[in-house]
C-alpha cells in the first residue's frame, strides 16, 4: 500500500469492532488496495476515487461521460468477484466510485439545478452515492468550526501553526460533546464562540492573592516565594490595599524569596532587583548598606497617606 492507504489502515486499527463499521472517504485516501485491505478485515468502504487508483475496470471512460450526449445522472458499474462495486456516475461532474458497502440499487431520485431550464429537476442517483453524500461531510463540518474562531497565529516556526490547529481542533470537538450533553439534559448551551472564550477564561485564571496574610496559631506565617504575586509581562507591578499598606498592627518584615524588579526605586531604563519582599505589602524592595528601599516605601508612602488624612 502507498503511503496514505497506510494511514487509513493504521486509523482502522484502532476501531473496537470492524465488523460493524462503515468508513467513508474521499478520493485523497481512495485506493484499490486499501478497499482490499479492509474488505479482508471484514471492514466495509466507501469512497469516490481517482481514475488512476481503481485498476482497469471495464467502465466507460470518465471522458466519455463528459460528453454533453451523455445525459446527466447516467451510472455505468461493475462488481468483481471479490464484491467489489466501481462506480461511474455524471453529476455536475463525473464521480468515480469504489465500495464494498451498497450496491447500486435501489435507485432514487435528487434534485439537481439545471442551467438550461433555470429550475431544478430530478436526477436519478444511485443508493450507493446516496449513502456516501448522507454520510460524508463530517471533516468539512470540522475545518468550518476550526476556522470560524480560529487562533490567529503567525510564526516561522511552522509546527507553532500545527499546536494552534491541535487546540482549535480539541476546542471544537469538546464543544461538539458539550452541545451534545445540553441537548441530553434539556438545556440551553452556549455557542461556539462564548464556549471557547469560557474555556480562556477558565484556563488563565488564578487565585487570588490575600492582601492580609492569614495568622497561624503559631504565630506568623512561614514567608514562601509562592506569597508574592509573579510579575505579568506588560502589566504593572502589584501595588498593596491601603489597608494592608498603612496598617501598623502588621509585621510588616522583610523576608527572602526570588529575585524580582524592586518596587521603590526602579525606573524605566535603570531596572534594580531584589531578592528581599515585604511579608505583608507582597513587593520586592532593596534591602542593602547603599540603598534601603524597604524603609523609604513604608515611611515615605505613610507620611503621604497621613498628610492626606489630614
Amino acid at each position: 500500500m502507498g503511503v496514505i492507504s497506510q494511514i487509513v489502515s493504521v486509523l482502522s486499527s484502532t476501531m473496537s469492532s470492524s465488523t460493524t463499521t462503515a468508513i467513508f472517504a474521499d478520493n485523497f485516501f481512495t485506493s484499490l488496495e486499501i478497499v482490499w485491505y479492509l474488505r479482508d478485515k471484514n471492514c466495509r468502504y466507501t469512497g469516490t476515487a481517482r481514475d488512476n487508483r481503481i485498476g482497469k475496470p471495464p467502465l466507460k471512460s470518465s471522458k466519455e461521460m463528459e460528453k454533453k450526449a451523455v445525459l446527466r445522472g447516467t451510472c455505468d458499474h461493475v462488481t468483481s468477484d471479490d464484491g467489489i462495486l466501481a462506480l461511474r456516475w455524471k453529476d455536475n461532474k463525473v464521480v468515480t466510485l469504489l465500495s464494498t458497502d451498497m450496491g447500486v440499487e435501489p435507485m432514487s431520485s435528487v434534485y439537481r439545478y439545471c442551467s438550461d431550464t433555470k429550475k431544478k429537476e430530478q436526477v436519478s442517483c444511485p443508493a450507493v452515492i446516496k449513502s456516501y453524500n448522507a454520510n460524508m461531510g463530517g471533516i468539512d463540518k470540522s475545518d468550518m468550526l476550526v476556522h470560524l474562531y480560529r487562533t490567529p497565529l503567525k510564526s516561522k516556526r511552522w509546527y507553532m501553526r500545527l499546536v494552534a490547529y491541535a487546540i482549535d481542533v480539541s476546542l471544537t470537538n469538546a464543544w461538539l460533546i458539550y452541545r451534545r450533553d445540553c441537548k441530553a439534559l434539556a438545556v440551553d448551551g452556549l455557542p461556539l464562540k462564548h464556549f471557547r472564550i469560557q474555556v480562556f477564561k477558565d484556563a488563565s485564571s488564578e487565585k487570588p492573592v490575600t492582601s492580609r496574610p492569614r495568622r497561624s496559631a503559631a504565630g506568623s506565617p512561614s514567608p514562601t516565594a509562592a506569597d508574592v504575586p509573579k510579575p505579568v509581562r506588560g502589566h504593572r507591578s502589584h501595588t498593596p490595599a491601603n489597608s494592608v499598606w498603612f496598617d501598623k498592627s502588621l509585621f510588616h518584615a522583610p523576608v527572602y524569596t526570588n529575585r524580582q524588579t524592586c518596587k521603590s526605586c526602579s525606573r524605566k531604563g535603570n531596572i534594580l532587583r531584589s531578592n528581599v519582599a515585604c511579608l505583608v505589602c507582597k513587593v520586592h524592595l532593596c534591602l542593602k548598606s547603599g540603598r534601603n528601599c524597604f524603609i523609604q516605601y513604608h515611611e515615605k508612602y505613610r507620611k503621604v497617606f497621613a498628610c492626606v488624612l489630614n
